[in-house]
Formats: C-alpha cells, sequence, structure tokens
C-alpha cells in the first residue's frame, strides 16, 4: 500500500545529464520577447523516466506523467475529490455500486472511451490490466493492494466487477484509481501476452488519455501529441516535457522563455519566481509530511521520556520557517490537514525547553557541567540525514538540543547508503533521529504506516513502534465503508501515534510550481500536476 521515501517520493532524479538539442525540439527562444506559443506547452522536468508504461513507474513525476496517456478508472479533481474517468461514475453504497458488505464493486465504463488508436476501451482491457499487474513476469511498482481481488468479472463490455477477499473501505481509493500509483488502463490489443518486460508498447505507448506519446528523444525530451480519440479533448495540440539536470536549469529556460511551466520550484527559489516579472507561483498543498523520525528500538530513543524531552527542546516554528521559509504549515499529526480523516483538534507536544529538561532529569538524565549524564554514560543522539539535503536543518536541530545538555552527533550518508533495503540508515535502524518525510495517497490509509507488520526493514515503519492497540483500528477502519465511522478511527489513531512521540512534526508540505501568463488552468490536486491536462491551455 503505502511507500514512503526517506524524503519523499517526490524526490526528483538529478543527474548528470546532458542536454541534447535537436532542430525541433524548441518551441521558444530565448530571444523571443512574447511569451508561449499558442496551443503548444513545453514542461520542464529534471531527470528522464526509467520507462514510460504506468505500471513500472516508481517516481513521483514519472507515475505522474503516464496519466497523460494512460487513464485510471477514478480519478482526483483539483479540490481533491473523487471523479469518475473511464468509470461513468465512482462506486459508492448510495448508488449500489458497491454491495451492502462490501466486497462487491461494481464498475460502470463510459462507452465512448477510445484508445488512441481508435479502439474502443472495454471490460476486457481493464481484466487485461489487472491481469498484468499480478503477472510475477512484471517488476509492477506496487501490487499488494491488488492481492485483495479474489476474483474480477467482466459480465459484458462496459461492466467490471471486483470481488473482495475482505470488504475494505479504501478501495476505490486505491485501485485503478489516481492514488499513491496510477496504474492507467491498458489496451489489451497491443500486447501479445500479460507479460510486459519488453513489449514494443513500452517505447511508443498510448491509451485513452488526451495526448499520446509521438516521440521520445532520450536525454532531451517527450513529445506528446493529442488523442484524436480522446473523450477528454485537450485545447493543447502539442505538449513537450523537457529533461534538464538541475532546478537551476528550469528556472533559467523559465526566465529565458523557453519553457511554459516549471513544475517544481523548490522553497528558496520561490522569491526569485515572485521577483520576475509576469510569472504566476502556483502554490499547491499537498498529501505530505516532513518530520524528524525517532527510532524507538535503538537507546536512548526507546525511553518516551526521552523523545518527548527532545520533541519540547526543539524550536519547530523556528525550524519551519528557515528551512521551508515558513512556506507551510506546522504539522501536527501524521495525516496532513488536506485529508478528510485528519485530526485539527490534535496539537503535538509544545517548545519549552525548561519542560524538556525537567523531564530529562525525571528519566535520570542529570547535567554535569553542559552535558547529560546517567549511569556514567553521556546523553548522545546520532542525527542522521542525506547528503543531498538537510544539513543546515541539523546544524539547528543539534544547537537545539545542545541547550539542554544534549549531544547531537551529526551523521551524513549518500542516498544510496541512507535508503538501502534492508541494512540502510533508514530500514536498518541506524539512528536515534533522521530526517524524513513521506507522501500519501487519495485514502487517508495510505498515510498510516504504522502497523506492526511494517516494522523496518519489513515496511516503512522506521520507528520500528508496534502497538497491537493501533493494528486493530487500523484493521477496523479498513472493513467499514461508512467515512464518519472510519473518521473516528482515524482521530484514535492519530492520537495514539501523537501519544507514543514517534516523530517530531514540522510541516506539512507541498509545492510551487511557475508559469508564465499565457498558461490557462494549471491546476495540481493534492498527489499530482498533469489530471486535468484536458483543460491546460497556452494563449499569447
Amino acid at each position: 500500500m503505502k511507500r514512503l521515501a526517506v524524503h519523499s517520493r517526490r524526490a526528483l532524479v538529478v543527474g548528470a545529464l546532458v542536454i541534447l538539442v535537436a532542430p525541433s525540439a524548441c518551441t521558444h527562444s530565448s530571444g523571443n520577447a512574447r511569451w508561449g506559443t499558442l496551443h503548444e506547452m513545453t514542461i520542464a522536468r529534471i531527470g528522464e523516466p526509467p520507462s514510460l508504461n504506468p505500471l513500472f513507474e516508481y517516481d513521483q513525476p514519472d507515475i505522474d506523467l503516464t496519466q497523460l496517456y494512460a487513464e485510471p478508472l477514478v480519478g482526483l479533481s483539483s479540490s481533491n475529490a473523487l471523479v469518475p474517468v473511464i468509470a461513468s461514475r465512482v462506486p459508492t453504497l448510495e448508488n449500489g455500486d458497491i454491495s451492502r458488505d462490501g466486497r462487491t464493486i461494481t464498475y460502470r465504463l463510459r462507452n465512448d472511451e477510445r484508445f488512441a488508436d481508435g479502439v474502443q476501451l472495454t471490460s476486457q482491457d481493464v481484466a487485461f490490466t489487472y491481469h498484468a499487474i499480478m503477472d510475477p513476469a512484471n517488476a509492477v511498482s506496487e501490487v499488494q493492494p491488488y492481492r485483495i481481488i479474489e476474483r474480477l468479472d467482466a459480465p459484458d463490455r462496459f461492466t467490471v466487477v471486483l470481488h473482495l477477499r475482505r470488504p475494505w473501505g479504501a478501495a476505490v481509493a486505491a485501485l485503478f484509481a489516481q492514488s499513491d500509483f496510477i496504474y492507467g488502463i491498458l489496451p489489451a490489443h497491443a500486447f501479445s501476452s500479460t507479460n510486459l518486460s519488453h513489449a514494443p508498447w513500452n517505447e511508443h505507448p498510448f491509451g485513452s488519455g488526451p495526448f499520446r506519446v509521438a516521440q521520445w528523444w532520450r536525454g532531451n525530451e517527450i513529445v506528446l501529441t493529442r488523442n484524436p480519440y480522446s473523450r477528454r479533448k485537450p485545447h493543447l495540440r502539442r505538449l513537450i516535457l523537457k529533461m534538464v539536470p538541475d532546478r537551476n536549469t528550469e528556472l533559467l529556460l523559465l526566465r529565458t522563455h523557453a519553457i511554459d511551466v516549471m513544475d517544481v520550484v523548490d522553497d528558496v527559489q520561490t522569491a526569485q519566481v515572485r521577483s520576475l516579472p509576469g510569472l504566476r507561483l502556483v502554490r499547491t498543498e499537498q498529501n505530505s509530511i516532513e518530520y524528524l523520525a525517532f527510532n524507538t528500538q535503538r537507546p536512548p530513543t526507546d525511553d518516551i521520556r526521552v523523545r518527548r524531552a527532545l520533541l519540547e527542546a526543539i524550536d519547530r516554528p523556528a525550524l519551519a520557517a528557515k528551512i521551508y521559509n515558513g512556506n507551510w504549515p506546522l504539522a501536527t499529526t501524521e495525516l496532513p490537514a488536506v485529508l478528510w480523516a485528519h485530526d485539527s483538534a490534535i496539537q503535538p507536544i509544545a517548545f519549552d525547553p525548561d519542560r524538556a529538561a525537567r523531564e530529562l532529569d525525571t528519566a535520570g538524565w542529570k547535567l554535569q557541567g553542559d552535558r547529560r549524564v546517567k549511569d556514567g554514560q553521556e546523553l548522545i543522539v546520532e542525527l542522521a540525514y542525506p547528503t543531498a539535503g538537510n544539513g543546515a536543518g541539523s546544524a539547528l536541530v543539534q544547537a537545539d538540543l545542545a541547550k539542554i545538555g544534549v549531544r547531537v552527533v551529526l551523521r551524513r550518508y549518500p542516498a544510496t547508503v541512507f535508503n538501502a533495503v534492508p541494512d540502510g540508515v533508514s530500514y536498518g535502524g541506524r539512528f536515534n533521529l533522521m530526517w524524513g518525510g513521506f507522501m500519501g495517497g487519495t485514502d487517508p490509509e495510505q498515510s498510516e504506516i504504522y502497523t506492526c507488520d511494517r516494522r523496518a526493514p519489513s515496511g516503512p515503519n522506521f520507528q520500528r513502534w508496534c502497538d497491537r492497540r493501533y493494528d486493530r483500528l487500523f484493521l477496523e477502519q479498513s472493513r467499514r465503508l461508512n467515512r464518519s465511522s472510519r473518521k473516528a478511527l482515524f482521530n484514535s489513531m492519530q492520537r495514539m501515534v501523537t501519544d507514543a512521540v514517534l516523530f517530531v512534526p514540522l510541516v506539512y508540505s507541498g509545492t510551487f510550481s511557475a508559469t508564465n501568463p499565457t498558461v490557462r488552468e494549471w491546476s495540481p490536486n493534492m498527489l499530482f500536476e498533469f489530471s486535468n491536462s484536458e483543460d491546460w491551455d497556452v494563449i499569447p
């Protein structure tokens, strides 16, 4: 279900790429004083996708681009509501498409969906996609959610019925939906089998989305043109994803009118973009949280009193202001405020270094000079962070904790070591405090990662916390179909996580994107930016 990266799945791949120049690659020029080309858009992106097959994508930008050409059954609007895409309506209990026992979900497909080669999309294509997901020959990014399907039936050309092994409240938001992964429906007739590993389609993908891939110049750009058969008629006649090596290059291309959209503007660059005439900065709150994770199984942070004291001694508002430039709200619980299950009544322990000092005294860690000692041992906390970032933030944390007599040893690691499975820094538990963060999915369940079976190295519960009461709540909410009853259970889970002091919540992060003044209807949702691509336009 939920995958967690130590920073975020939205962390972009930055490599030493060479920008190749092709004669038809540019639709803009740095010498052109005007913004934009009518009905053509160029978006900069860092790095190149390893594949264009939606079943094989893992990083957020790569997942995002697949929905330009391969659509799911259910999507997510710019206001973060479930919306029908290939399905004619979102299945609910109320409309009868979810059975009363929650084990049968019926999707009624539109009969006007066509692939980019003109072939009609039917229930057989949904069935083929499901079988491809489950085919062990395919290195599918995330299979686990689909294992709950006991059987998929296609009783007619435009009806798909899922029979689940048990009721699952998150099913409609997770299966064949725009969630943390997006598995767009594949054209069955374009493949010889469900083994997709070496299918020619992977090089020239097409689906029922608004666009189709016309050219993929590796290391340079991906060019998409209109799908002439798409039900969602795009305004753009041409869409170019320009691959660049870093964000500074993105900003340069935006300033020189060579691109129309810079889809990720980091917190430092926002001031620069705001100073440029005519540019529009779009702020999007996401289902994303940044935090400092505690290892609850490693001394001294195995003691909840120590964890609480450390949390009280870290000046989170100052940290958020300096590291995130005050762009994002302070986090409180593990569920961000954009989710319907977020409990706004819960507030984290307040910044109070005096109380933190008393807490450590109670735990037996007494001051000797400027250091805390217990049973002849100094209180030392190892704070881990990756080479690519968080050095400045780690130094601030180190300074805060030094004020209450805690010595913080900073450990910087290459990203490959930091994220290695099963014995890297995060999965191997080689930390007391660790910079972390994750991005959830459409349903709140995909942001709850603290069940016992997900304890690292078996899963993304890097805190290694296990409480069977939490597990029971998690299982109960998953079986409920009513949102209000699920929310009550999520509230209880958030309180348990808060009381256990599993992390230092920092901010609910999001993204900024920048567009030139000729761009119309750029409107990302809490997970992705490309969901409403049929509405985009460039009008100089």
